[in-house]
């Protein structure tokens, strides 16, 4: 079955909400969406007949193995954009929604070369910062 957006973002906000708050609850996830109860409802209905979550008696929420990949790949996704965003000067709010438009949309090749050069970056001002330390006469 192929996710639209909002059934990736429902997926997300449950992992999420499952790393805080340990057990999810649908209006757990209509309040931190900001979205209707109904509309949390329709989208767990289709979530689980998709085979991306279950509800136990008690009405928790829990993500199968399919469903949790997919959440990991978004939330990585989300907090990479949002990190880079930020880095990059954009105000932290506007960083946020542009991240979750980014990473519902980017291919997975694209998405692994940024983390790639990303991490590339990283390694090199790591090694310059190392250079001048260790060159740095001691006094």
């Amino acid at each position: 079955m192929k996710l639209h957006a909002s059934g990736e973002d429902y997926l997300e906000t449950i992992l999420v909400l499952h790393k805080k708050m340990g057990m999810v609850r649908s209006v757990d996830v209509a309040r931190h969406m900001g979205v209707s109860k109904p509309s949390v409802c329709v989208a767990v209905n289709t979530l689980k007949d998709g085979g991306f979550l279950t509800m136990d008696e008690d009405h928790f929420l829990h993500l199968t193995d399919v469903g949790r990949e997919v959440a990991e790949k978004i939330y990585e996704r989300h907090c990479f954009f949002t990190e880079q965003l930020i880095a990059a000067d954009v105000d932290p709010e506007t960083a946020e929604v542009d991240a979750c438009r980014i990473e519902h949309v980017i291919s997975n090749e694209s998405f692994e070369r940024l983390k790639e050069a990303a991490f590339r970056k990283q390694e090199n001002e790591i090694s310059a910062l190392s250079k001048e330390i260790k060159d740095k006469p001691t006094e």
